[in-house]
């Protein structure tokens, strides 16, 4: 037990490890790239950080150094003398068994409720009426007042949304198909799970999901889409939400950041992705602390 709890100490140390890394890596994006308008480099951003996050405390830089020390000869005769020592099995500390349980049970909720999500998405879409699309999408007609949403390359609307044929709103779903935004939720929200702790990687995983709201946004209007139309929308489907975690669907929180991006006529140069170069000294420092 003792050396089960000594690994799962390990374990929690190299979690906090990961956590003040998250910390730093989510506080560069927010203070120099979270108002720029290249969409795909800051998602891309977000991802490599999270993941980085995990990697670079595994990395630990050890250099040896071989030293040639000249030891006296002594010479102990200790007869027929027997020494028989009995190791003591160390105490585990109280604290130490306590945050050991405190971490896994919110590991399993966090985690429980993503693998409740998927597999809600899941009966849903088994359950629904389903249209397979000449471009590799299926549109699952589901019962009852439901928001549109999607998820891996399954778009998931109400009757009377199927009925619309809104070109908008298919536009928006096979946006998030196309960037397979759905692999980002499974990988973040596994991430969560074992960061449920950490406020940096619930603000890193809102971050992400107005991001993939964003370059749906983009991919609507780029199809020359009436954006005060679309708005309109989007005000109209945001009063209802789908309610599935690892699904992209409209939010209401992000959609007043959604409009204002959509309006604002400041885009980012081509030049203000060099911010993402001072990534490197905050990579350098944790290799060197580790």
């Amino acid at each position: 037990i003792a050396k089960s709890n000594m690994s799962m100490m390990e374990f929690l140390t190299y979690d906090l490890k990961v956590a003040a890394l998250l910390a730093v890596f989510y506080m560069f994006y927010r203070l120099l790239l979270s108002r720029e308008t290249f969409h795909r480099i800051n998602r891309v951003v977000l991802l490599l950080t999270a993941i980085l996050s995990f990697v670079l405390p595994l990395f630990v830089i050890t250099i040896h150094k071989t030293v040639i020390v000249d030891m006296p000869k002594a010479n102990i005769d200790f007869g027929e003398m027997t020494m028989m020592v009995e190791e003591a099995e160390p105490q585990t500390p109280f604290w130490q068994t306590a945050a050991i349980v405190v971490f896994f049970i919110g590991l399993v909720v966090t985690l429980g409720y993503t693998l409740q999500s998927i597999l809600r998405v899941w009966l849903l879409i088994h359950h629904s009426e389903q249209h397979p699309q000449s471009d590799g999408t299926v549109i699952c007609v589901a019962k009852g007042d439901i928001s549109p949403f999607s998820w891996m390359r399954y778009i998931i609307l109400s009757q009377s949304d199927y009925e619309a044929h809104d070109a908008s709103i298919l536009a928006h779903e096979r946006g998030h198909i196309r960037r397979h935004h759905s692999l980002d939720l499974i990988l973040v929200d596994t991430f969560t799970a074992l960061q449920w702790f950490n406020p940096a990687m619930w603000m890193l995983r809102q971050d992400l999901r107005a991001i993939h709201e964003y370059e749906a946004d983009a991919a609507v209007l780029s199809q020359g889409i009436n954006m005060r139309q679309y708005q309109y929308l989007l005000i109209q489907k945001a009063v209802s939400h789908c309610g599935y975690s690892v699904a992209n669907g409209i939010s209401h929180s992000t959609l007043k950041n959604r409009i204002n991006m959509m309006l604002t006529n400041k885009k980012s140069t081509s030049k203000s992705w060099i911010k993402v170069f001072a990534l490197l000294p905050i990579v350098g420092a944790a290799l060197v602390l580790n």
